[in-house]
């Protein structure tokens, strides 16, 4: 059983935000959702604020409903499902998608297993999950390393003027191709490549999930690691970190020199109790 103890989703400067957190605390589940923002050449679901926005809604929706079970197969369902929504939508086969184009999001859903009674993490790149036991600091759930340095990336690009979304797009033509990246997206292929980590679940544990604009106080800004965040977290509250965290994103000069690719990207968390 779960405990929702505290949740934040703050959009980016001028943005509807494009990030979402979900549980089903009875059922021991919970998730935060990612959508990757739009660099499409054309969109797909003008009616939305954006297409990223209107995809991480879809992915929310679902996993709204969708019964708990083995990661694969919930993540499968998940995928199948969007495909679903997303060609009922547009009235054409998800094929039809440029491949730069295909909307996709970060993810990571955590349950309870009902019978090992553990804390089983499924994971498609980048969102980050902090576990603090009832004793000892708080960690991480270890993930792959990243494809590449993002924020090396950003600096490099942003100081040869290049033209971002259309890099990004090159780059989007990856996902989930094998010598890609992985992502939720409508790919069938996106369930395979999810990461699945567990940890203990005793009664008093403390979990943070988070997408990576929030986490930015840890890799980006260095104002906290990753005890000190999910502690800061209980202590002062999720609103208190994204008011800190806007405290470092006025100023878009400042983009270069952090490696950010959105001065303000969008900051989401939910904070949880084991009970």
């Amino acid at each position: 059983m779960l405990r929702v103890l505290d949740m934040a989703n703050d959009p980016g400067k001028g943005r509807d935000s494009e990030d979402r957190t979900g549980h089903r605390a009875g059922d021991g589940i919970a998730w935060i959702v990612d959508g990757a923002t739009d660099v499409c050449a054309g969109r797909l679901f003008p009616e939305a604020p954006s297409d990223a926005f209107w995809f991480a809604d879809a992915a929310h929706a679902l996993l709204e409903a969708l019964p708990p079970g083995p990661p694969e197969t919930v993540i499968g369902a998940l995928v199948d499902g969007l495909r679903a929504r997303i060609e009922a939508r547009t009235g054409a086969p998800v094929e039809a998608i440029p491949p730069g184009d295909m909307p996709s999001a970060a993810l990571t859903r955590m349950q309870i297993d009902p019978i090992s009674k553990r804390l089983v993490f499924a994971s498609l790149p980048d969102c980050t999950a902090i576990v603090l036991p009832p004793a000892g600091r708080g960690f991480a759930v270890e993930k792959a390393p990243p494809r590449l340095d993002e924020q090396a990336q950003a600096r490099d690009l942003i100081a040869a003027g290049a033209d971002i979304p259309a890099v990004l797009r090159a780059q989007r033509a990856m996902m989930n191709r094998p010598d890609g990246y992985p992502v939720l997206s409508v790919h069938r292929s996106a369930a395979g490549r999810l990461e699945v980590r567990s940890h203990d679940a005793a009664p008093g544990t403390r979990v943070l999930l988070c997408t990576d604009g929030f986490y930015r106080l840890v890799d980006m800004y260095g104002l906290l690691d990753d005890d000190g965040l999910v502690r800061a977290a209980l202590d002062q509250g999720l609103a208190s970190l994204v008011r800190r965290l806007r405290g470092f994103e006025a100023d878009a000069a400042e983009d270069a020199r952090f490696g950010r690719f959105k001065t303000s990207d969008d900051a989401a968390a939910i904070l949880l109790a084991v009970a």
